[in-house]
This record gives C-alpha cells, structure tokens and sequence, in this order.
C-alpha cells in the first residue's frame, strides 16, 4: 500500500478541529466517474468547500491512498441518520470510481468498458484492504466485530448515515464477487491473525519478520510482485505463502539491516525518545527534508518506527516516504 498524506488544511472541516474516539471504518465509492484522488483534493482543499470532508481517497488508477484528514479528525462523510451520526465514531475513506461509468438514475449507471471498469473496482477494493487492516491494527479494531467495518448503505441500514447504497452499487452494477462480509474477511486475513479466514478466490502472500511473527505483518497481497516490492521496502522482511513457506526474502531481509533515507514532507513529524506513542516526545520536529534511518523497531501508534542517525530519536515511518 502507498500512503500519502495531503491534508485538506483549507477546509472548514480540517479547520473545525473537532477529534473523536475511533470506533470503526466506514467505506465509501464517490458516486460519479472520476479515478483520479487528485480532482477531490484539489476541489475539496477549499474555505468554500463546507459540505463533505472524508479521512482518504483511494485513486482508482494506481491504488495510492491518499490521506486527507488526520485519523482520528471528525469527518465529514456519511451524514446521520435516525440514531446519529457515523461522523462521530467512524474513519470515511472514499474509493474512486471508473471513467468509463456513467450514472443514469439514482445508483444505476451504465458501463462503456467493463473490463477497465473491473480492473478499477479491483485495484480500490484492494488497497482498501490493505488500508483498513493497517487502520484496524492502529486502533485495535477488529474487523469481524458488529458495527466497526461498514459501508455507507450499511451505515443508513443502522441509523447513523444518510441514505446511499455506496460502494456496493458499484460492486454489484459491474458484476464483482465483492460484498462486506467479504470484504471485513479479507480486511481480518491482511492482518495475519489467528484464526482468520481466507479470501474465497485463494490465499494470500504475506510480508513478515518471521512466519510466527504475525505481528509485524507489513501486509497481505494477491500479486506476488506485489509482495516482493513491499519486502524490499522493509529489510529484514520476507514475503511467505499461505502455508507460512518463504518465497522471497526482500533487500536485506538476509543480511541484516541497512540504514536508508526517507523524505519527510511535513513540517511537525514529532521526535521521540523511543519506537511507539508511549515515549515521550523529545520537543523536537524533523521539519521537511531527508534523513537517515539507522534502526526501525514497532512500537504504539504507528505501523513502524525508525532511529534517526542524528542520535536525535525516533520518528514514525508512516509520514516519511523511502527514497
């Protein structure tokens, strides 16, 4: 999965700075033929943009997730219902949706190309699960739990969402496989838990420290070129199939660790003193530029923590990009 930050700093509802206790996801599909993440940023990062504000777009032609609000920000996504609101508890990512569609009344829509139309819904669904098995394990959500991984219709279906029928529409109207529950499945087999189930069209590659060490799990991928790039990411990972054999082992996954730079692009990534939340911040910001991993370690409140070479401390590697 590649995770990038573009907050909507503009809008009214990043400028609100209300925050809340999260509780679930919500999955969303925009609901018009637009792939490109970059056409909602662009129009959403606005003062006059006061109606909708979501915490990600999943752009339909690479898969980037692009993050727009900070996690545990109060969105703007799925409205209320006649029990309250999913803004209140749940993280609204949005998936976009293929050019080649075309909305005819209400949620039905006709379809130019299904082929490329399929091969959008695949490659969203996709990173979707990889995103929401990341988010999952940040916030210590399970994903099989009543109520904490929803679609929007779900959301309406339980009175705390406006009444639209996304992404299942979208699913359903080009002839997909796709449904929640399987998707929640999916989502609980990217975590690497005990237990899980696997997905109905076979199993998965999984990048870990170790096959036991399920904790460390980077991800769970269909394409094994796929789960090789994400090993060679991460030294000292090794990409197993689903009977726990070893089928690569990425850069360094060998060898030993290797210090390598990251591109830090924002301005007030904390240093701590130690890998996780629970040490104390040193006062310090990396500020914008390059710097030198010589350690990564996990730790609370991110996916993975890295030790600056400065000796400065660490930083979380979810806001800095491997260059």
């Amino acid at each position: 999965m590649k995770l990038v930050q573009s907050i909507l700093t503009k809008n009214p509802c990043y400028t609100a700075g209300r925050k809340i206790a999260v509780k679930g996801l919500m999955l969303h599909s925009v609901g018009c033929p637009q792939p490109k993440a970059s056409v909602f940023i662009n129009s959403w990062n606005s003062p006059s943009y006061d109606n909708a504000c979501v915490h990600g777009f999943i752009d339909g032609n690479d898969g980037t997730v692009y993050q727009t609000l900070p996690w545990n920000h109060r969105g703007w996504h799925c409205g209320s219902g006649s029990k309250g609101s999913g803004n209140n508890t749940h993280i609204g990512v949005e998936m976009c949706e293929p050019a080649c569609i075309r909305y005819t009344s209400g949620s039905n829509f006709t379809c130019s190309d299904l082929a490329a139309a399929r091969a959008v819904a695949k490659r969203t669904y996709e990173a979707a699960v990889e995103l929401f098995a990341y988010l999952c394990k940040q916030y210590n959500l399970n994903p099989a739990a009543d109520g904490v991984i929803i679609s929007h219709r779900e959301g309406h279906s339980r009175g705390i969402a406006s009444n639209h029928g996304d992404p299942e529409h979208l699913w359903k109207g080009l002839g997909l496989g796709y449904t929640m529950d399987r998707f929640r499945k999916d989502v609980k087999a990217a975590m690497g838990g005990a237990g899980t189930t696997e997905p109905e069209n076979g199993g998965w590659y999984r990048v870990r420290k170790s096959w036991t060490d399920a904790k460390s799990q980077k991800g769970a991928f269909k394409v094994l070129a796929n789960a090789k790039k994400c090993a060679d990411e991460n030294p000292g990972y090794t990409v197993y199939d689903e009977s726990g054999k070893a089928v690569y082992g990425g850069s360094g996954s060998g060898s030993g660790f290797s210090p390598y730079l990251v591109q830090v692009s924002i301005t007030d990534l904390n240093i701590r003193k130690g890998s996780g939340t629970d040490y104390g911040k040193t006062g310090k910001y990396t500020g914008k530029g390059v710097f030198t991993i010589v350690e990564e370690a996990n730790g609370q409140g991110a996916s993975r923590w890295g030790k600056l070479k400065s000796g400065a401390g660490w930083i979380s590697l979810d806001y800095a990009r491997r260059i």
